[in-house]
């Protein structure tokens, strides 16, 4: 199994959260990007930026959207929320698709069932699972 296959996560007060791949990047940009520049002030002696009468506005990189960053932890949190609402048999359903990357005809041949039987089933949940973010 490659690194790209493997699950990506990131720990959301305190919980380890699922996530898709452009959201682990992202995040891992940002804190990639703090470790270096901390790197870099240790190595050039700079102080803290409140030592001097310098705006954060000015200085701070516009590369790196931070609230889009944020929305997406907050969205994570809100789903992560959702998903608890779910029953058992819900939730592994979800588990199987989306985070164990199982196709229709596989979780179908898992239950002895047919894959339409599964569609349906998800969608039902899938629209659940929008009524409780919608909330």
């Amino acid at each position: 199994m490659s690194d790209n296959d493997k699950e990506k996560y990131i720990y959301v007060k305190g919980k380890k959260i699922y996530v898709p791949d452009e959201v682990y990047r992202a995040y891992k940009k940002e804190i990639n990007h703090e470790a270096h520049l901390k790197r870099l002030d240790i190595k050039h002696g700079v102080f803290h930026f409140g030592d001097f009468n310098t705006s954060v506005v000015d200085i701070a990189d516009k590369s790196i959207d931070v609230e889009k960053i944020i929305e997406t932890k907050m969205l994570i949190e809100d789903l992560h929320c959702a998903l608890n609402n779910l029953n058992e048999e819900e939730r592994n359903l979800i588990k199987l698709l989306y985070f164990d990357d199982k196709t229709l005809i596989e979780v179908a041949k898992q239950r002895n069932t047919n894959p339409m039987k599964i569609s349906r089933l998800r969608n039902k949940i899938l629209e659940k699972l929008r009524k409780l973010l919608d909330r």
